[in-house]
């Protein structure tokens, strides 16, 4: 019963963040543009700017659908339930140009999944063993040049690691292509090739981050009496890892990962746009210039979605690494 209870709660505060992630997205429309939503999807068209029953009269048929098509003359929170509700059931409304969002948005899931499961992928591997490496240097020389660099990387904003990565590998040595995206349908090797500067760019970061993690964790469990007490014992120094290091020091990590992703995803938004790859976060770059009301808001429930399924998977194996909590 109490795994059930758990499970609720979680799939309760998932519902929660989605819809109040959301509804900011609608607020946050609404204020930030004079007449609100109207003036996006009419002003252009008409001149209404305040969309009053008389304005409503005069406007054409066809203008008079997208006012039903996006509920303008109901307040902001009223049209924000009516859209959930029909996400619910599958509808996630229309685009600006009155293309339906889950033909927009459904064929872009794949690219953006790819790069952020690939870039989470590298950014562990590269990361734990250089957080490890980090805690067993002890020569002031290696140790001060091993921090220097996982600091520079981890400073370092993922669109310069992109321009400089394009610059050298792409444009100077043309080993990798600048820009565009091949389909891993289409060709595994063209995949692989337009995938390697991406997910270098964004993943990087976040290794760098993943690193520092594991080497301050490492470092405290070291300094605990139990390994200070099996070093005395003379105990080899991998078995002293393997023992009773890692799972300890790891557990530190699973409660970061959810931030880690929640960085990796910001950072795809900003590399598909770099390397002009037609993922999820060109889609949401494009919407919130334009103001697609319900594109950046079906956007914002798969990212919130993505990161609260994450944060709950860490959670759970932090519970199943610390018997303590089980």
């Amino acid at each position: 019963m109490e795994a059930v209870a758990g499970a609720l709660r979680w799939v309760a505060r998932i519902v929660i963040s989605i819809y109040l992630s959301t509804l900011l997205v609608f607020l946050m429309i609404e204020v930030s543009i004079s007449g609100g939503m109207a003036s996006v999807v009419l002003g252009a068209q008409s001149g209404v700017v305040h969309l009053d029953d008389e304005a409503y009269a005069t406007l054409p048929q066809l203008i008079r659908d997208d006012v039903e098509t996006y509920r303008l003359r109901d307040p902001v929170v009223v049209r924000h339930a009516a859209w959930a509700l029909d996400a619910v059931r599958g509808d996630l409304g229309r685009t600006i140009g009155n293309q339906p969002v889950e033909v927009l948005v459904t064929p872009r899931l794949p690219i953006s999944f790819q790069i952020a499961a690939v870039g989470l992928f590298l950014a562990v591997l590269i990361g734990i063993p250089a957080g490890l490496l980090g805690a067993i240097l002890r020569r002031p020389g290696p140790q001060t040049l091993h921090q220097l660099g996982v600091a520079t990387f981890q400073a370092t904003p993922s669109f310069v690691l992109a321009t400089f990565a394009t610059w050298i590998l792409a444009v100077r040595l043309g080993l990798l292509p600048a820009a565009g995206w091949e389909r891993l349908s289409t060709s595994i090797t063209g995949n692989l090739r337009f995938l390697t500067l991406p997910v270098a760019a964004v993943a990087l970061p976040e290794a760098a981050l993943i690193a520092r993690v594991v080497m301050t964790s490492t470092n405290q469990v070291l300094g605990e009496e139990y390994v200070v007490a099996a070093q005395a014992k003379g105990l080899p120094r991998h078995q002293i890892f393997t023992r009773h290091v890692l799972r300890p020091a790891s557990m530190t990590l699973l409660t970061q990962i959810g931030l880690v992703l929640s960085s990796l995803l910001g950072g795809v938004v900003i590399i598909e746009r770099i390397y002009s790859i037609g993922g999820l976060g060109s889609v949401l770059f494009e919407g919130s210039i334009n103001r697609d009301l319900h594109v950046v808001a079906t956007l914002t429930a798969y990212l919130t979605f993505a990161i609260m399924v994450i944060r709950g998977l860490s959670e759970i194996a932090y519970r199943w690494a610390d018997p303590r909590l089980r």
